[in-house]
């Protein structure tokens, strides 16, 4: 049986260009690696995709903070796998990042902001 990408996706998936700033997690050498910073071109509840400033290696773990744009400025934070990159430009390319844990109550913020912008595409 064949399945297309639509069958295998568990989240639907929203065209949003929110602010997200990343770091390698767990980075050793003495000093953190200060956070780079992408633009989502699409989320859902279990990853997103990113437009990133450089390579990433599939596997990479990251720390990542969302902004949602929204009057709670209070970033999102996550832990994600990169999971697949495309170069797009020398300078730019489309990451896909699974999202591996975040906090209860970020998770409730993101749910109920993925869930308020479907609303808006819906109606």
């Amino acid at each position: 049986m064949s399945s297309n990408g639509a069958d295998r996706r568990k989240f639907a998936r929203l065209d949003l260009a929110l602010t997200v700033s990343y770091r390698v997690s767990g980075q050793s050498g003495g000093q953190p690696a200060d956070p780079r910073e992408a633009v989502s071109s699409d989320i859902s509840l279990g990853g997103l995709r990113l437009m990133t400033p450089g390579p990433l290696e599939n596997g990479t773990l990251l720390d990542l903070e969302i902004l949602l744009g929204e009057e709670d400025d209070r970033p999102l934070t996550a832990s994600g796998e990169v999971m697949w990159q495309n170069k797009i430009s020398p300078t730019s390319y489309e990451t896909g990042i699974m999202i591996r844990g975040m906090p209860n109550e970020d998770k409730s913020r993101f749910m109920q902001f993925v869930f308020d912008q479907m609303a808006k595409v819906v109606s």
